[in-house]
């Protein structure tokens, strides 16, 4: 139970940093005296007394670092002191926090624990709270008191029952709150109800068996060879490898079983790959929040508000093209250090089954159709366009006249596949690009072999910029582009639309604050 009173954190989190401690060791103790013990280089030499060093002093601070280190869940606000060398205290309002993500990495399985991350919008370090090691039951509870929910008591000590005769490595938030409350089976493409939750999708097995194939994760083999057979040279096995390579390429029985060996083994690295980064995935929303879950080993858990969701995305490869899958992301307000501003809900759903997505979980947001083509003048602007891209490699390929792969052909040939490349890009993105708003919303379409639908409310458009070059406006034509709050803000670009659409659009947001206002 959490009470209003300040928390030392869990004792098994000195245990988790010390096993962290011993991952990142190993493999420079092994580095340092084992595969470079005879290097005479100085980085070796001072790295066997330095390595060592650090490693005590790491192993040292880590009860210290325990000991000095509280937290505090105030009915408001959370909390976090340092009282080492100076205090510090640090509070984060509730009401400041925009997402929620708790990761349950092989360790916290291994000792029965979590992690829990609460973000900010704030800029930095600052802009994030970690928990490295919590309690399942003690993060969810952390995690209602930030929804502003007030879990009914019996309820929260009897959850915490479950979770104490549970096994340390079955620690799934989602797990847990099925044993409080059993749920029947759905279909993993329909929606049910579990309380307030709403499961909206779920791959089965043939989900995750296209979506390593169309990910081409079983390409991976081809490096993880390259990088075993460096390792052997490196170890100064160059006789036994070159030995290998010419038993292969001995009779064509051994190259067809070494081909066929790696291509099986590349669909089951491929396979267990995608079932290690989207095994028990689950995509759930509340009324006010979207739920993902994903990972079969290390479990990834984000919760994020309806309300900061600024655009949604549909993405769709030349790959998902062909077989009518499309990728579902979201552009999230918020500070999310070292990641991407663009959340990815699930990367291989069917077309039809993301516009689905969008409407059962942003009932707020709705799909336009019968959206606008570009004129044919675009089509004309575009293929006359100069390339720059063409003019550098071209003027490199006239100079350097190099032969890559060990093809002897004249450097133009190379200069005009690339052109052909470019001009049949620019057709599909001609081909590709829509646009249409109404009162509300904006949606556009654009890309060349690949396409993107941007859709996002009036309301979360943060800046609209219409830009218009000199011979756009001798066509008719203008570039305009749509900024979403993000980290950093999300640019959309949309060029050669009407100039009279652009006019409308313009009149559109400005009109925003007034028409916000009235209603």
């Amino acid at each position: 139970m959490i009470k209003n009173e300040t928390n030392k954190y869990h004792p098994m989190a000195m245990l988790h940093d010390y096993i962290h401690l011993l991952k990142t060791s190993v493999p420079l103790f092994f580095l340092f005296f084992v595969l470079k013990a005879d290097s005479s280089t100085w980085l070796f030499i001072y790295g066997r007394y330095v390595l060592p060093a650090g490693v005590i002093f790491s192993a040292l601070y880590i009860p210290l670092k325990w000991y000095s280190h509280t937290y505090e869940i105030l009915p408001s606000s959370i909390n976090v002191s340092s009282r080492l060398f100076t205090t510090s205290t640090r509070t984060i309002p509730y009401s400041k926090i925009q997402q929620v993500k708790r990761k349950t990495t092989w360790v916290h399985r291994l000792i029965g624990m979590t992690s829990l991350t609460l973000e900010t919008s704030a800029k930095g370090r600052e802009g994030s709270v970690t928990f490295d090691v919590l309690r399942p039951s003690e993060a969810l509870l952390i995690e209602q008191r930030v929804q502003k929910e007030k879990p009914d008591p019996e309820f929260e000590t009897f959850k915490e029952e479950a979770v104490e005769e549970t096994s340390p490595g079955d620690t799934s938030p989602r797990e847990e709150i099925e044993r409080v409350e059993p749920e029947e089976p759905a279909s993993p493409l329909g929606s049910r109800n579990t309380g307030e939750k709403t499961i909206h999708f779920k791959p089965t097995k043939v989900d995750i068996l296209k979506a390593s194939l169309v990910s081409l994760s079983f390409l991976a083999v081809v490096p993880l060879a390259g990088s075993w057979l460096s390792n052997a040279e490196d170890l100064h096995f160059e006789n036994q490898v070159n030995g290998l390579f010419e038993h292969i390429l001995s009779s064509v029985w051994t190259i067809t079983g070494t081909l066929t060996f790696l291509a099986a083994a590349g669909v089951v690295v491929g396979i267990v790959r995608t079932y290690k980064k989207y095994g028990r995935f689950e995509l759930a929303s509340t009324a006010e929040r979207i739920l993902l879950t994903k990972g079969a080993w290390e479990q990834d858990y984000l919760s994020v508000e309806k309300e900061n969701v600024q655009a949604v995305l549909i993405e769709q490869s030349l790959m998902k093209r062909l077989l009518g899958l499309a990728s579902l992301k979201l552009v999230i307000s918020g500070e999310n250090e070292g990641e991407e501003e663009v959340t990815s809900l699930y990367p291989f759903l069917p077309v039809k089954r993301a516009y689905s997505l969008v409407r059962d979980m942003l009932p707020e947001y709705r799909v336009l159709k019968n959206m606008d083509k570009l004129p044919r003048q675009a089509l004309y602007f575009r293929l006359f366009r100069p390339s720059w891209l063409w003019m550098v490699v071209t003027t490199g390929l006239y100079i350097f006249k190099p032969a890559p792969f060990h093809i002897d052909l004249p450097w133009w040939v190379f200069s005009s596949v690339l052109l052909v490349v470019i001009i049949l890009s620019r057709i599909q993105g001609y081909l590709h690009t829509r646009f249409q708003m109404d009162d509300t919303f904006i949606q556009t379409q654009t890309g060349g072999f690949t396409k993107t639908l941007y859709l996002s409310k009036r309301s979360k458009v943060i800046e609209v910029e219409v830009s218009r070059d000199y011979f756009q406006q001798k066509s008719g034509l203008a570039s305009l582009t749509l900024i979403n709050r993000a980290s950093p803000v999300r640019e959309t670009t949309v060029e050669d639309v009407p100039a009279a659409f652009a006019k409308r659009l313009k009149v559109w947001y400005t009109c925003k604050g007034h028409k916000e206002r009235a209603s």
